[in-house]
């Protein structure tokens, strides 16, 4: 398969091949209609390169490539239309129903949380000078992903530690100008409940993010966002909590198609600057 071939040889490819690579794995599917000229054009590279890049991964040449490429999409829409019935030992089975029970935890969320209450939240968050984030357990790798996401929006956001002695720390600086978020993935979450109780009585605005209504969570909070984490088994899913948070971070970031494309070309000149050194040296390579 191309995708074995292309991880294998990738860290030994050109900047241009890698190029070629990245936007066959992320677009196979319109690649498989693509011609070499057509690909070339997409990339910004030459039809050539197209045409080496698939000798370099050991095919006879671009058409050889682009069957391989259409032969997986063809897999997949058969599965897709005319799926085959598995049995419970399957793997594939217990993946598919873990991704319908997801599926059907995410229609949840939404119809739990209809536009008004979306609405309210969104004040919240809009009127917060600060958002501290607060979880246990599972959540709080969830808790951290959402922290870093609101900085990188430029929105003032920490996690707070779930240990007793720096969460005490991070309660002790609150003031009433901030928004403290409890996130709790089950019915357990006293640790952040209690936290949240204390924030109230420093005056803050708090938000619960659950993912089971029996949590203390939810009785702690001024305004609750459910995001079911129901799944078969002993663990909870954090698939609607980063789902409902990456939401508020976006609905809190209030971005517009220009300023996604400004933080956009910002972040790529970064980026650019950061991993310069690897330009120089893969341009270096190209001329040997």
């Amino acid at each position: 398969m191309y995708r074995e071939k292309i991880r294998e040889y990738y860290d030994h490819l050109s900047r241009s091949y890698r190029k070629v690579a990245d936007f066959i794995l992320s677009n196979y599917y319109e690649v498989s209609f693509m011609t070499a000229a057509q690909l070339a054009y997409s990339v910004g590279v030459d039809t050539t390169t197209v045409v080496r890049f698939s000798q370099r991964l050991g095919y006879n040449g671009y058409p050889e490539l682009l069957n391989d490429i259409r032969e997986q999409v063809k897999a997949e829409i058969y599965a897709a239309y005319e799926p085959r019935a598995l049995s419970p030992e399957d793997p594939a089975s217990a993946f598919k129903d873990r991704a319908e029970q997801e599926q059907h935890n995410l229609k949840q969320m939404l119809i739990h949380n209809p536009p008004d209450h979306v609405r309210r939240v969104a004040a919240m968050l809009e009127q917060a000078r600060h958002i501290v984030l607060i979880a246990e357990g599972y959540a709080n790798t969830v808790a951290e992903m959402a922290a870093e996401q609101l900085r990188h929006r430029g929105i003032s956001a920490e996690a707070a530690a779930d240990d007793p002695v720096r969460l005490a720390g991070t309660l002790l600086s609150l003031t009433p100008d901030m928004l403290v978020v409890g996130i709790s993935a089950t019915e357990y979450g006293e640790n952040v409940a209690n936290a949240l109780a204390y924030a109230r009585t420093r005056g803050c605005a708090t938000l619960g993010i659950v993912g089971s209504l029996a949590s203390p969570v939810n009785r702690m909070s001024d305004q609750v966002m459910y995001a079911p984490t129901d799944v078969a088994g002993p663990l909870p899913s954090i698939v609607a909590l980063v789902a409902a948070l990456s939401a508020l971070v976006q609905v809190a970031s209030k971005d517009s198609p220009q300023s996604v494309d400004a933080r956009l070309e910002e972040f790529n000149r970064i980026y650019e600057f950061l991993t310069r050194r690897e330009v120089e040296l893969d341009a270096l390579e190209s001329e040997q």
